[in-house]
């Protein structure tokens, strides 16, 4: 293939790309050699770790002076809850828990001729026909 007179900008890229990589493989392999610069990243990471200590202590202690549960104290309680629905979950069966009908999720009460007879059944034998017969007579008034 012929070269072209104007330079492929892609090729310029990445041939810096690899120079650059280069030169950072070796001066990072050049510098990990030193004891210096081991015992600074070693004092670095020891630092960093004593100052997230800290900050995670002082914010539980505010925490707990506030009244309020640290991150610790959620998982804790999921993880109990979670140990609590499984067991449930195995005391009780699928189907058993499917299998009883359940009420229509509606805000209207239920229609009334459902709810008569719970009130009749409720009542002593001797004064359901005293109610019927209010109600007999309160009809044959409305209908004269």
């Amino acid at each position: 293939m012929a070269t072209s007179l104007i330079p492929d900008p892609f090729q310029m890229w990445r041939e810096a790309l690899t120079k650059l990589e280069g030169n950072a493989n070796s001066l990072v392999t050049g510098s990990m050699d030193s004891q210096e610069l081991m015992r600074t990243m070693h004092q670095l990471s020891t630092l960093s770790l004593n100052m997230q200590q800290a900050f995670e202590k002082a914010i539980g202690s505010y925490l707990a002076r506030v009244n309020l549960p640290s991150r610790k104290d959620i998982s804790d309680l999921a993880a109990a809850l979670q140990r609590v629905e499984d067991k449930l979950d195995r005391l009780v069966p699928a189907s058993a828990a499917s299998a009883a009908p359940r009420p229509p999720r509606t805000r209207r009460p239920p229609p009334e001729e459902l709810a008569p007879p719970a009130v009749e059944a409720a009542m002593p034998a001797a004064a359901k026909p005293a109610r019927r017969a209010k109600k007999t007579a309160s009809r044959s008034r409305r209908r004269s």
